[in-house]
């Protein structure tokens, strides 16, 4: 058995009409007479008479597989554009609803956990580059976040500026702005928030008053007893000590 080579001699070797078509077509494909020559072992002045006599010469196949070429570059350009559309049909989906069953599609905090997770994944790919940009991606939304609904992790009252804190406190229109008149559970989305908001603050008024009606039964004994303790010293044959003047600063009890 002799060794094949690649530049191996033209042998005459009589090939079958479906072997000339199989070199037909990678002739039509690129191949060069000389390469298929030294693959199927012929001539390559018999490659370029099969060529001539049935017509896939290079000439002649040139411009249709470069339109051929051309539709199939086309169709794959607008197949990755429907996927990713720019421009103005690109902005025009930037503006379209959430999808349903997603309604979080747009919430800060989500997207600031689905870009870290996506940083992440780069990272351990080795994409560099890419992790960098989606970590900065991450931190904006994080930011986002952080001044967004604060029952969705954002501003809490810890955290919140004072004077927004003391305008909040001091603002006389808090109550009306949790009014419970009209308020019904499923169609007022803030309706349990608002009765929260009545029990706390009843809750609060009747403890202030429960530390008034002690710090008033304290006074009210403290003033018997003094009246006690002058009866006694009058009976004793002694005077109380006089009231202090008008304007005169009060005693501390630990003096």
């Amino acid at each position: 058995m002799t060794r094949a080579y690649a530049e191996a001699p033209a042998t005459h070797y009589r090939l079958t009409a479906e072997t000339w078509a199989i070199i037909a077509e990678e002739y039509k494909n690129g191949a060069t007479a000389k390469e298929l020559g030294a693959k199927w072992k012929v001539a390559p002045s018999s490659v370029y008479r099969y060529a001539c006599r049935d017509g896939f010469t290079k000439k002649s196949m040139g411009d249709a597989r470069a339109r051929a070429h051309a539709r199939m570059v086309e169709e794959e350009q607008g197949a990755a554009r429907a996927l990713n559309p720019v421009g103005s049909r690109a902005l025009a989906g930037l503006f379209a609803p959430a999808p349903v069953g997603n309604e979080q599609a747009g919430d800060a905090g989500e997207l600031a956990r689905t870009a870290t997770l996506a940083s992440g994944r780069a990272m351990h790919g080795r994409l560099w580059a890419e992790a960098k940009a989606l970590a900065a991606l991450a931190e904006t939304y994080a930011k986002l976040a952080e001044r967004g609904d604060p029952r969705r992790g954002g501003m809490t009252v810890d955290t919140m500026p004072l004077d927004l804190r003391l305008a909040v406190l001091l603002d006389e229109e808090v109550s009306e702005r949790f009014s419970l008149i009209g308020s019904e559970p499923g169609r007022d989305p803030d309706h349990e928030i608002k009765q929260r908001y009545w029990e706390c603050r009843n809750a609060q008024h009747r403890a202030e008053g429960e530390i008034t009606d002690m710090h008033n039964r304290k006074w009210f004994r403290a003033r018997w007893r003094a009246a006690a303790l002058e009866r006694q010293l009058r009976g004793l044959g002694h005077e109380p000590i006089p009231e202090p003047p008008e304007g005169h600063p009060r005693p501390r009890w630990d003096e």
